[in-house]
């Protein structure tokens, strides 16, 4: 049976063992005598849901269908014995947390941001420290310095937030503590690419158009105006921060100062597909995990562009920055190239009747996912792994989200279940994952939240002492992947070059002791039916 979600009285104190026949118990009467609520099931799970959701639809520049939240934030335990889920906290006042849409967990420490959507005022950045029972603290809230704050990301020395505002395209980095990922200081920088000149079109609340529709009319106002919608550092470097812009059809790159957390320079411009002449809309970029490649999804064309990346270039950017070289040379030099574009929807269904939400490479790296807004559905890719085909996609299937507007989805951290947040029937939904073939299938458990328009997986780090990343010792120390390797479809297993300096394979002992910690604690939360998948 799946628990309901509840509104629980917390107690820290309480200490329950992991039992697999269990769900969830009220009335447990501790040492005092008071009640207390207990989840046994998910004792022994490390994993909450961070959910947020739309509050006031007439800040928006889209329209949402469903139901305005009075609270935006919804915190659950997961379950992993079978994907269900229990609420812990249910929190954010819409006029304290207005319509907060993007979220990013620290990949360190135990702090989730997240930021507010609002077309009128310069958006929020909020920081929460969050516990293992759902408990939220505000530690931290900073002007986003633009408007429609739609994405936030951090640097890999964790030194830095970067933040976009998608209504006026402009972006912006703080400083952040990488001790306790408080905002340590002023905004660093921001960058205007309308180069200070107003919005051409205007708002939806002014008579402007519904950038949740996608016909002709609405395509030529939303495409007015640049409209930055990301922004993805490079992973092997970290000096080029990749910007998809929805209104012109274009990935900015820009050349990202990560000593000082500025966006010092543009430095190249290309197009975000095969420049039919149809808009295209980049939206979000993801680099694979293994591979030299990067996918963009384009929420109008509904389509995935996949880049071949040069890494030699960005490694050579990085070094002419570190010995003073003037960059201008670079200018007009992409690290990016397209080789492929594919389709995330059946080829008969109308591209003017779907928008696409978010694209995902599966931790694998064996999968590509992508959210169909019309079409209501997931679009599961497996990637190529032969030759000169790899990185490519092919197309596994489309599974449909039993909801509508599947906005946002996450994996949880064993990359098995999938939790998708259907914007406009107000629900959001848990899928199984499978690992060797990319099926999903519906688990069983739904769970009603208002306009649901984010899912952030927040595992919570233990309290073993983990040193923040140093870039120059990952630039030294840097093992590069190597193009070639073996072709078996079944393997995507790197070719390595050999790094042997002491400090170098005294931190891979250390990253080994963790992730033998954390892959013990995900096996002590499997029922005993789960069986390994060989790769």
């Amino acid at each position: 049976m799946t628990p309901q979600p509840n509104e629980p009285s917390l107690n820290n104190n309480i200490l329950t063992m992991y039992s697999r026949n269990s769900t969830v118990t009220e009335g447990y009467d501790n040492d005092s005598g008071s009640s207390e609520f207990t989840d046994e099931m998910g004792a022994g799970s490390d994993t909450l849901f961070f959910v947020t959701s739309y509050s006031d639809f007439d800040k928006l520049a889209h329209g949402p269908r469903g139901k305005e939240a009075t609270k935006s934030v919804h915190i659950y335990r997961f379950h992993p014995s079978d994907g269900s889920m229990v609420l812990l906290n249910k929190t954010g006042d819409r006029k304290e947390v207005m319509n907060p849409a993007f979220s990013r967990y620290h990949p360190r420490l135990n702090v989730v941001y997240t930021c507010t959507e609002d077309i009128e005022e310069s958006g929020k950045i909020i920081a929460y420290s969050i516990s293992a029972d759902g408990g939220l603290k505000q530690i931290g809230q900073v002007d986003a310095g633009g408007t429609s704050t739609c994405y936030l990301t951090i640097d890999r020395s964790q030194k830095h937030l970067l933040a976009v505002n998608y209504w006026d395209s402009t972006l912006s980095c703080f400083p952040i503590s990488q001790e306790t990922g408080e905002f340590s200081g002023e905004m660093t920088s921001i960058y205007d690419p309308k180069g200070g000149q107003a919005m051409v079109a205007a708002a939806k609340k002014f008579g402007g158009v519904n950038h949740s529709h996608n016909d002709e009319s609405t395509i030529m106002m939303r495409q007015k105006d640049p409209h930055s919608h990301a922004l993805v550092l490079d992973p092997y470097v970290g000096c080029m921060a990749y910007v998809p812009d929805l209104g012109k059809d274009l990935i900015r790159e820009f050349f990202y100062n990560k000593e000082e957390g500025k966006i010092e320079r543009e430095m190249n411009v290309l197009p975000s597909g095969l420049c039919t002449g149809k808009p295209d809309g980049p939206r979000y970029l993801e680099f694979h995990p293994t591979y030299n490649i990067a996918y963009v999804v384009n929420e109008l064309s509904s389509t995935v562009a996949v880049f071949l990346v040069n890494k030699a270039l960005l490694q050579e950017i990085s070094n002419a920055k570190k010995n003073n070289e003037d960059l201008s040379k670079f200018k007009g030099m992409s690290t990016l190239k397209l080789i492929q574009s594919i389709r995330t929807v059946p080829s008969a269904f109308p591209t003017q009747m779907n928008t696409c939400g978010r694209i995902c490479v599966h931790q694998s790296g064996r999968f590509v996912v992508v959210s169909n807004r019309g079409h209501e559905s997931l679009a599961i890719f497996r990637v190529k792994h032969k030759g000169s085909s790899r990185g490519e996609l092919r197309a596994v299937g489309y599974f449909h989200t039993r909801g509508e507007t599947p906005r946002h989805f996450q994996f949880d951290s064993s990359g098995q279940y999938l939790i998708v947040a259907n914007q406009d029937s107000d629900t959001i939904a848990v899928f199984t994952f499978n690992l060797s073939s990319g099926e999903i299938k519906y688990s069983g458990n739904d769970y009603r939240v208002p306009s649901p328009n984010f899912v952030c997986c927040c595992p919570i780090h233990d309290f073993i002492e983990r040193p923040p990343l140093v870039d120059d010792f990952l630039e030294e120390n840097l093992v590069d992947f190597v193009p070639g390797g073996t072709d078996k479809e079944s393997s995507n297993t790197p070719t390595y070059s050999e790094k042997r300096s002491r400090k170098y394979l005294e931190a891979e002992l250390l990253k080994a002791q963790l992730e033998i910690q954390s892959l013990k604690k995900r096996i002590s939360t499997l029922p005993p039916n789960v069986s390994s998948v060989s790769a």
